[in-house]
């Protein structure tokens, strides 16, 4: 082989520092021989993609500040600039990690889908969520089993016909990109998701998520349940005895009961006070809260009685009779409330008992459960039964009128959730990193809609594997994948940014409208 020729160089941005390439060109140089006709060829090129003026490593490490630090496109820019000395812009970084996108595709997708294909398909979850106040609803479809996210979309309303075009395109991707079924699909109560999971995939098991179904048919009851929390900490807080210490302290001479077990009742009641819900607490919290409230009530009682046969010998005992008196009649005023909160909570183990028995099928289940509520519906037109108590069971029987079958759908696919939860948990995550997002100027829409692909990145992935990932992409590909993408100049997203094309626009549309009225008046 000869050298036939060598490149201009070329200079390229590094992270670490700049250099030139030059390309050399061999060819054969032996007169007689064939190979002295083919093109000339060169040395693969491990530095650099074609057609970028930066290195493997700058793509790599937008790539990682992108995916792995959950950085911003103007964060990336500034840190970029800040730690390297690189000036980079969106529309540069938008398209560096458009490619490293499309190069985990080559890389992951065949491992992915076997997994997938190994489920025996998609079990899609799908749900709504809010990114920012005054944003479009963004609605994400992603597969249970490997949390590969297929779809997220901000939808301008969340009506039928929307949800319906949503999932069509999901339909859509599972088929084209992934060549598996949809072997089940876990959603909200919601009637607009309802019609519109029928309308797209009305063979396919719909399993309505069990945490939604409490949240609906327990709502009154969770209201009441919640007034009552803000009512005892209200109570407790406006307490005279456990005011006063704050009272004379800023008078300058601080107040502290003479015994310790006042004190010690003292900071119990003010503990509860300041009772805040914890992920492990009860369902009802405010009644957990005044079960606690009863308990130092039945030691206020104790010590009050007890103190009636030593009057005069307890240095305490006003504050302790006071407490008592207070506590007493306000643990009087609750009572109703509490009974029939009570009661629903008893109903509450009762319908949780049917939903978690897995021994049933899921025929049977739901007969069990609507028996439960014709015996909690006849109980209820006897007058037996609070208002709360009332709007609970009616809301179980309109729910098992219209959906109770689909509360057990999960169990005709082996290994399906009984909640979205794992996919809400995701997505919040997803909501927090949107917060910080919003409003990037040319990225929002690729941000929010994750492009016209189905992403396959890790997040995690080391910074080396990243560069060897972008190494063997097809960077021709990518280029053509990505022009496909853009959003065309001439679109009105476009245009409504750039005055002179807006006034050519707006001279455009007056020009039409003229037509327009010149075509009617000669039809006249």
């Amino acid at each position: 082989m000869r050298i036939l020729k060598r490149s201009d160089p070329v200079p390229i941005v590094g992270l670490l520092e700049n250099y030139e390439v030059v390309r050399v060109y061999y060819r054969c140089g032996q007169a007689l021989c064939s190979g002295g006709e083919e093109p000339a060829i060169s040395a693969r090129n491990a530095i650099y993609p074609p057609k970028s003026d930066f290195d493997y490593e700058i793509y790599a490490k937008v790539a990682e500040l992108r995916w792995k630090c959950k950085h911003t496109y103007e964060e990336i820019i500034i840190e970029m600039d800040k730690q390297f000395g690189v000036l980079l812009n969106l529309a540069t970084v938008e398209r560096m990690l458009k490619v490293y996108e499309i190069g985990c595709s080559e890389k992951y997708k065949p491992d992915l889908i076997e997994k997938i294909r190994k489920n025996g398909g998609v079990l899609l979850t799908i749900d709504g969520m809010k990114p920012t106040p005054g944003n479009p609803g963004l609605y994400a479809a992603r597969d249970h089993f490997t949390g590969l996210t297929i779809l997220s979309e901000a939808l301008k309303s969340e009506s039928t016909k929307k949800i319906v075009e949503f999932l069509e395109t999901v339909k859509e991707r599972i088929s084209e990109e992934l060549h598996v079924p949809v072997i089940a699909i876990m959603s909200d109560a919601l009637p607009a998701q309802r019609k519109a999971v029928e309308i797209v995939f009305p063979d396919v098991p719909h399993c309505l998520c069990h945490y939604h179904f409490y949240k609906l048919v327990f709502d009154a009851p969770k209201k009441l349940d919640s007034n009552l929390s803000t009512q005892t900490r209200k109570f407790l807080n406006a307490l005279y005895y456990l005011k006063k210490s704050t009272l004379y302290d800023n008078q300058g001479d601080g107040w502290e009961p003479v015994s310790a077990l006042t004190r010690e009742i003292i900071d119990a009641l003010i503990g509860l006070s300041r009772w805040k819900p914890r992920p492990k607490d009860p369902y009802f919290v405010g009644l957990e809260a005044f079960s606690r409230l009863e308990d130092l009530c039945s030691i206020l009682d104790f010590l009050a009685t007890g103190l009636k046969n030593v009057e005069g010998l307890f240095s305490d005992e006003k504050v302790i009779y006071g407490l008592q008196t207070k506590v007493k009649e306000y643990i009087e005023s609750k009572k109703d409330d509490v009974a029939e909160l009570r009661r629903v909570k008893e109903y509450l183990a009762a319908i949780k008992a049917i939903l978690d028995d897995e021994s049933r099928s899921g025929e049977e289940s739901l007969k069990q459960l609507e028996k439960y509520s014709e015996f909690l519906s006849t109980k209820r037109s006897s007058g037996a039964c609070g208002e709360t108590e009332g709007k609970f069971i009616e809301a179980l029987e309109k729910y098992l009128n219209n959906k109770g079958k689909l509360l057990f759908n999960y169990k005709q696919v082996k290994g399906a959730p009984r909640t979205n939860n794992s996919h809400e948990l995701a997505y919040k995550q997803l909501k927090h990193f949107l917060r910080r997002v919003i409003g990037a100027q040319t990225a929002t829409c690729y941000l929010l809609s994750h492009g016209k692909r189905i992403i396959f990145v890790d997040p995690n992935e080391k910074f080396e594997i990243i560069v060897e990932i972008l190494k063997a992409t097809d960077h021709q590909k990518a280029r053509d994948t990505i022009r496909l993408e853009r959003i065309s100049r001439d679109s009105i997203k476009v245009i409504v940014h750039d005055p002179k094309k807006w006034a050519n626009k707006i001279e455009e549309l007056r020009n039409k409208c003229k037509e327009l009225l010149e075509h009617l008046l000669m039809k006249n």
